[in-house]
């Protein structure tokens, strides 16, 4: 019997900033790393991945993140880039996660953030997808006893 790879999460943080990304980030990394998963920061959001490039890939341990909550901003920093208007876009950030092997995919982010990531899930079951909801725009159709914290 052979033991399945550990699983590789990616998280991507789309839109604009807002406090308590770097907690989630933190707090994700930290869960996941611990039931066993390598997990990838993607930098400046979809911005290169939907080019192909996965340079700003880098990997994320609780060593590098179990302050970043007292930091401002973003760790991985942010982009508006939004796949779903390039041309081939989606498919580009497929193809980026299967060369890093990534079998999971966190998004933060807004609607934009949102619809990508509801995009690259519909386009493969090769890819479990969950989205944290923040919203600096009140744009993510949530009840309206459901706040984010992204406002």
């Amino acid at each position: 019997m052979s033991v399945p790879e550990s699983p590789v999460v990616a998280i991507v943080v789309g839109g604009g900033p807002a406090p308590g990304i770097n907690a989630v980030i933190g707090a994700a990394t930290i869960r996941a790393t611990l039931e066993g998963a390598t997990v990838l920061g993607v930098r400046d959001g979809f911005e290169w991945l939907m080019r192909g490039d996965v340079s700003r890939v880098e990997q994320l341990t609780i060593r590098a993140v179990s302050r970043i909550h007292f930091r401002g901003g973003s760790y991985l920093g942010i982009s508006r880039a939004n796949p779903n208007l390039l041309p081939g876009g989606v498919d580009e950030i497929l193809s980026s996660f299967e060369r890093l092997r990534v079998t999971q995919l966190i998004t933060i982010g807004g609607d934009g953030t949102a619809s990508t990531a509801f995009a690259l899930q519909r386009a493969t079951d090769a890819l479990a997808v969950v989205h944290v909801p923040k919203t600096i725009d009140d744009d993510v159709p949530l009840p309206i006893y459901v706040d984010t914290f992204g406002y």
